[in-house]
């Protein structure tokens, strides 16, 4: 049996609005452009996002939107000069502002909720902490005022711990598509140590079934959020 398509750029004329009124959710995964060592790809956060959301789509409906993999800030660094600011983004592979950030949610809510989405879950698989506080500041105000819900998430929500390509990111992603995972490449960029990356020993612990574990905490965390917008929208 054929699949719903899902994903919002493959979708043709009024199955937009089918799908809205069918299920009023919409997935938003958020990502950065940053280097995640050897062995995992630049756009490896928006990636991991869309493809949870892909398989939570499947599961509860709705409509997943693109990766944006520009929607991932370090910070703006503000005790510093223009020119130290820039060497910073530039390093961490920051392409928007703080306050384009916040924007750029506010007014993607804003337009999700006009097309008729009632909840929207925006999952962000970059998770440092000026992202996080921007994101669920973001969605406390939009919730509490407009005619939406969102549900900001990251995957400490709902496994307790998250790394930047360590053994969580590398496993999750491994059992999200093993094919883009390149684990002989794991090499600690400071020591060259193979197998090592930012001082943990990734190889060692990465592993699909812990992938698979990860995935399920996200899945069932996600599930019963979700169930509890729409049920609140009924």
């Amino acid at each position: 049996m054929k699949q719903t398509e899902r994903r919002y750029e493959w979708l043709y004329g009024d199955e937009l609005f089918d799908l809205i009124d069918e299920q009023p959710l919409a997935w938003l995964p958020l990502g950065i452009l940053e280097k995640h060592g050897r062995h995992l790809p630049w756009g490896l956060d928006g990636l991991k996002a869309h493809a949870v959301c892909m398989r939570l789509a499947t599961e509860l409906g709705g409509v997943v939107l693109p990766a944006n993999h520009q929607a991932g800030i370090h910070g703006d660094c503000r005790e510093t000069d223009e020119t130290e600011f820039r060497r910073r983004h530039q390093a961490v592979g920051d392409l928007l502002r703080e306050e384009t950030f916040r924007t750029f949610l506010t007014e993607t809510f804003d337009g999700l909720a006009n097309l008729g989405f009632r909840v929207i879950v925006a999952y962000t698989g970059h998770y440092p902490a000026v992202q996080i506080r921007i994101l669920q500041e973001a969605a406390e105000a939009f919730s509490k005022e407009g005619p939406a819900i969102v549900i900001p998430f990251w995957e400490e929500l709902a496994c307790g711990e998250g790394d930047h390509a360590g053994k969580w990111e590398t496993s999750i992603y491994l059992a999200l598509d093993p094919d883009a995972v390149r684990l002989d490449a794991i090499r600690d960029e400071s020591t060259g140590k193979a197998g090592h990356y930012r001082g943990q020993d990734v190889r060692s612990h990465t592993s699909h079934a812990f992938g698979m574990e990860a995935l399920a905490q996200v899945e069932a965390y996600l599930s019963k959020a979700v169930a509890q917008a729409l049920g609140s929208h009924i």
